[in-house]
């Protein structure tokens, strides 16, 4: 989620899985620098950005931050 090489390394198995398994459709949360990448596979549905990278410079102000919560609630709304 937080490397480019990551991100763009999966992108052959959702290609798999989407031969598998016609129709499946993922959402993918990937560092908010590579968001752009993942939108690219027709498999996927939602790309979920998440800061990390810049969260981690201040952990405990990013637990309060309006940002984590939102990003968090997103998440959740589309948990299965």
């Amino acid at each position: 989620m937080s490397s480019l090489g990551d991100v763009i390394h999966t992108l052959p198995a959702l290609t798999d899985a989407e031969r598998a398994i016609p129709g499946i459709k993922f959402d993918w949360v990937t560092e908010e620098a590579f968001a752009e990448i993942p939108a690219w596979h027709a498999a996927v549905n939602k790309v979920i950005p998440v800061a990390l990278r810049r969260w981690k410079k201040n952990i405990i102000q990013m637990l309060f931050s309006h940002e984590y919560k939102n990003f968090k609630k997103t998440l959740e709304r589309h948990a299965i």
